[in-house]
């Protein structure tokens, strides 16, 4: 898996149509093979600031986005930015669960305990 986050600040009085641009962005990736995942955001605390994510199954899908005319687009909102964007790929190469959880701790999942074992249950 990967993930391309993005998180910009709008120009003043611009932040309506950066939403608009980023939106028209992410519908042709979400039409694509129905495989990428999309997401845009407020930042809490500065309405001014928007965090963009894809998520692509692997590399390949990722480097044909690209190369395409939307990422194109992509490129040409960030040169409309004041601000320096934090743009970054995050290469997904692993995702493990509780068992991680379990190594690092030493201990067993609660799956693996032993039947009746309520040490780690409390009343709530």
């Amino acid at each position: 898996m990967v993930q391309l986050m993005l998180r910009l600040t709008t120009p003043p009085g611009r932040l309506q149509q950066t939403i608009q641009a980023l939106r028209s962005v992410t519908l042709p990736a979400r039409l694509k093979c129905g495989e990428a995942f999309t997401h845009l955001a407020r930042e809490v605390g500065d309405d001014r600031v928007l965090c963009y994510m894809e998520e692509w199954s692997d590399v390949e899908e990722l480097n044909e986005q690209i190369r395409s005319p939307r990422f194109g687009q992509l490129l040409a909102l960030l040169e409309t930015l004041v601000e320096e964007p934090t743009f970054e790929f995050r290469f997904v190469s692993e995702v493990r669960g509780l068992d991680y959880v379990a190594e690092v701790r030493g201990e067993p999942l609660l799956a693996e305990r032993a039947p009746g074992d309520t040490a780690t249950k409390q009343e709530v």
